[in-house]
């Protein structure tokens, strides 16, 4: 490992400027072969780690897990990574050309995932060897991008499972993700089955068509995405969702009192920030803040009650609304729940002497919840800087595996 790390600060510090042109372009070419090799490295060792379970060490559900929160992937990646090792194992000419670089992740994929116990079962049935079929798709990703590799895997697909587009339009699962970017805008992705993908389609097209002002001159992307907060906000306001853990759902903002009451543009007043999105521009708190409910929390005597006493054992809403302002989502490691998902952990435990209070909370979901009570595993707040730890049921401590 020690090596593999200087051989990339080595060529961290290569001056790209001294390079010829084609030397630049061998270079490039070089590198993606070697970031295909490493991809098929990885994979080989998440399938090796998800084979032995060893994400339980840490207290994760899955390798999938694990991943996102030890590794910080993305949960696309994540399950594309362990899918692709699992499946990979009974394609050894594609593991072979994905080992030597030869082909990337993305054409791995393309083969692996077409590649369902089901059709290779039918596949057998027909007579078609299994080996020659991963033979010939491995040639093909070798000579071809992705979506043409996409083409001939499809081809395949037709022959052996005639029936797959029927399948395909039975599939009904629905998968939608969002993701909050380092510039404060917000990445939406994800697919519909057919129906699904009507109603959100004719949902939004009242939005849209319903009530278009004169001389609008959004593209139709723009008003899809704003028909599509609309959507959102009618439905918070309309108050026919569930209420989730006792309240009616919201946005949550919290900012600064003082920066809150500062006039615009004050030097040295630092922002609010979003329960789920992050920070944002203290006016954009105003903003919001114009059509809310104001609730304070604060840790004096003064602002809502942080410690309600041993008499009582569940948090009261200030209690849990003050944890979810500093928690702001499970703190085990590796885990990002959002508050809706979690349970306020008595980190004493209330039989054992510990309050029903602010300092005494944390956040943690369902599944945490149970590691640290039935499990064994522990957390604890650094005062000091606030940050939460988490050990094991042997004492040592989960900390992140994807180096600083």
């Amino acid at each position: 490992m020690s090596e593999l790390r200087s051989a990339l600060d080595e060529l961290a510090a290569i001056d790209l400027t001294d390079l010829s042109d084609d030397t630049l372009l061998d270079l490039v070419g070089e590198l993606s072969t070697t970031a295909n090799r490493v991809a098929a490295a990885l994979t080989t060792a998440v399938r090796a780690a998800d084979r032995r379970e060893a994400y339980r060490r840490d207290g994760a559900v899955s390798m999938q897990a694990w991943l996102r929160g030890s590794c910080r992937m993305a949960p696309e990646q994540t399950t594309a990574t362990v899918s692709t090792g699992r499946r990979l194992e009974q394609l050894p000419e594609t593991a072979a050309a994905f080992a030597a670089g030869a082909i990337s992740a993305a054409h791995a994929r393309v083969i692996t995932k077409a590649m369902t116990p089901g059709r290779i079962a039918k596949a057998a049935e027909m007579g078609i060897d299994l080996g020659e079929t991963d033979g010939i798709l491995a040639d093909l990703a070798r000579a071809t991008a992705p979506h043409e590799t996409a083409r001939g895997v499809k081809e395949w697909v037709a022959g052996v499972d005639p029936d797959g587009t029927l399948d395909d339009a039975a599939d009904v699962r629905r998968r939608f993700s969002m993701a909050s970017g380092l510039d404060g805008r917000v990445h939406l992705r994800g697919e519909l089955d057919a129906a699904g993908g009507e109603y959100l389609h004719s949902a939004l097209g009242a939005l849209m068509n319903g009530d278009r002002p004169a001389g609008d001159t959004r593209s139709h992307a723009e008003r899809q995405a704003d028909a599509l907060v609309a959507l959102a906000r009618g439905a918070l306001d309309g108050g026919s969702l569930p209420d989730v853990r006792g309240e009616r759902p919201h946005v949550r903002v919290t900012i600064d009192w003082f920066a809150l009451c500062a006039a615009r543009g004050a030097p040295g007043v630092a922002g609010g920030s979003l329960g789920w999105a992050g920070p944002i521009n203290p006016e954009t708190a105003r903003r919001l803040a114009c059509d809310a409910s104001v609730a304070r929390v604060i840790t004096g005597p003064d602002g809502l009650p942080l410690d309600v006493g041993r008499a009582q054992r569940t948090s009261s809403t200030a209690i849990r609304r003050a944890i979810e302002v500093r928690d702001a989502h499970c703190v085990f490691a590796g885990c990002d729940a959002p508050p809706e998902w979690c349970d306020v952990h008595h980190v004493v435990h209330w039989a054992h002497g510990g309050p029903t209070s602010c300092d005494n909370g944390a956040l943690l979901c369902e599944r945490h919840h149970t590691s640290c009570h039935e499990g064994g595993f522990t957390i604890r707040r650094d005062p000091g800087t606030g940050r939460w730890h988490t050990y094991r049921p042997d004492g040592t401590e989960i900390l992140s595996r994807a180096g600083p």
